[in-house]
């Protein structure tokens, strides 16, 4: 808390909201000349000086409380060493300038901390100016709701209304004025005037709560964690489509427009609604990976490629098997393309896996909604899939002559199916398991 209040109300404030849990000390200034600054309670039945000779021993017992005159006094006439290493216990700032407030957020920059500064007025511009995330609270905008409503009595000329009708009007009466004052608030444009808070802070809550925080860390979390599992399945997608094109390259074979196209359409499906995924509405306690460059990203990518190289490889190898040898030495690139049955095996395995990294890749709890609770992206997924599968066992006949795919023997397709079965289940076992022992940031200690 830095405020410019009296160090006994912030101190009092503090206590009732919870933000100390230890006993608080305030850096007092001596009221003589041969006295020296002390930390003293709130009631001083605790003084102690102000250098103690175990600073870790005295941060660990108390919460701390400096004033402006106070760290004016630490910052000019005290080791710096010595606020560096108090300064995370001080959980009150007292009677502080607007320049003291910079400072003091300067300081907790410099010593590796994430700031995130909350400020109503201009006396917080240049703090939230300085922090990695600056927040302005618009105080005064309250939501207006109307506690009763009395619907006014019906002419006597007019024949007495039944009570269930009575009062089926006043609950009609009453969701129509609650639906203008919703609409109303909805509407209301909040004027910003130069020099507020909001002129300096990128986020501008509409309420005078720090209750904001807790939806960036929400939003913010659930953008991170999007990112990453977006670079992994872009990742993947990217070496199964490259194995698949080479594979049919070096038989002079390629995919055809309308593969393509369907191709296309379900991945591109399937990549909009994986990134309009929500936060939870609880704040979890487990904190996601800070960068895409890290040790389990790395291992979940290159152990899940490694999978479905070996799926793709076997499927390949059963389709080889089941047509006849190539007479030609060098395969014609520039002819027509025909389908046969290593094309199509190529296609289908391909699809499927590159669909299938969605679903084995997909975060969720405890930093966004389950796939579960992500119906269009669950529904994608499910279409895609029953899509494959009736690909596989010719079950549209119509949409496999389409889309140029040629029926797969009865066996291949038991083992077609076998196959992929066991390869989604082998790599979701495997990015849970990295994910479970690598998957957590740690809170840096300072």
């Amino acid at each position: 808390m830095i405020t410019g209040d009296n160090p006994l109300t912030a101190c009092h404030v503090a206590k009732e909201l919870r933000f100390t849990r230890k006993p608080l000390l305030v850096l007092t200034s001596p009221t003589n000349i041969d006295e020296e600054w002390m930390w003293k309670s709130v009631n001083e039945d605790i003084t102690l000086s102000m250098l103690p000779n175990n600073t870790k021993e005295f941060i660990r017992t108390y919460d701390l409380c400096v004033t402006g005159e106070g760290l004016s006094h630490l910052t000019s006439s005290v080791k710096p060493t010595f606020l560096n290493s108090i300064i995370s216990s001080v959980k009150v700032f007292a009677r502080v300038s607007p320049k003291q407030k910079e400072q003091v957020v300067i300081k907790l920059n410099n010593l590796g901390y994430v700031t995130l500064m909350c400020g109503d007025g201009t006396n917080d511009v240049a703090a939230l100016k300085h922090a990695h995330c600056g927040v302005a609270l618009l105080s005064g905008v309250a939501a207006k709701r109307v506690e009763q409503q009395i619907v006014e009595p019906i002419a006597p000329i007019l024949p007495p209304v039944p009570a269930d009708a009575s009062a089926h009007a006043q609950q009609q009466a009453k969701k129509r004025i609650d639906e203008l004052y919703r609409q109303m608030d909805e509407t209301d444009q909040t004027i910003v005037r130069l020099g507020d808070a909001s002129i300096a802070a990128p986020f501008t809550s509409r309420t005078s709560t720090i209750q904001c925080v807790c939806h960036i860390i929400k939003q913010g979390r659930c953008t991170l964690v999007t990112t990453l599992q977006m670079f992994k399945i872009l990742a993947l997608n990217a070496l199964i489509l490259a194995y698949s094109l080479s594979v049919l390259y070096l038989d002079g074979i390629k995919f055809s427009d309308g593969q393509h196209t369907m191709q296309g359409l379900l991945l591109a499906g399937c990549f909009l609604f994986i990134s309009r995924s929500k936060p939870l509405k609880t704040l979890a306690r487990e904190r996601p990976l800070p960068n895409i460059f890290n040790f389990y990203t790395l291992l979940t990518v290159l152990t899940q490629f490694a999978v479905h190289l070996t799926s793709l490889m076997y499927v390949v190898r059963q389709a080889h098997d089941r047509i006849p040898p190539k007479t030609e030495e060098f395969p014609n690139l520039e002819a027509e393309f025909s389908p046969n049955l290593v094309n199509t095996t190529v296609y289908i395995m391909s699809l499927t896996l590159q669909v299938a990294t969605f679903a084995v890749n997909y975060q969720g709890k405890p930093f966004m909604e389950s796939l579960r609770s992500n119906k269009p992206l669950l529904y994608s997924l499910i279409f895609s899939f029953t899509l494959v599968i009736s690909l596989i066992f010719n079950l549209l006949p119509q949409v496999t002559e389409q889309f140029q795919i040629v029926i797969i023997p009865d066996d291949l397709r038991i083992i077609f199916f076998y196959v992929v079965l066991g390869d989604i289940v082998t790599a979701y076992v495997i990015d849970r398991t990295l994910n479970y022992f690598l998957g957590q940031a740690k809170l840096r200690q300072y």
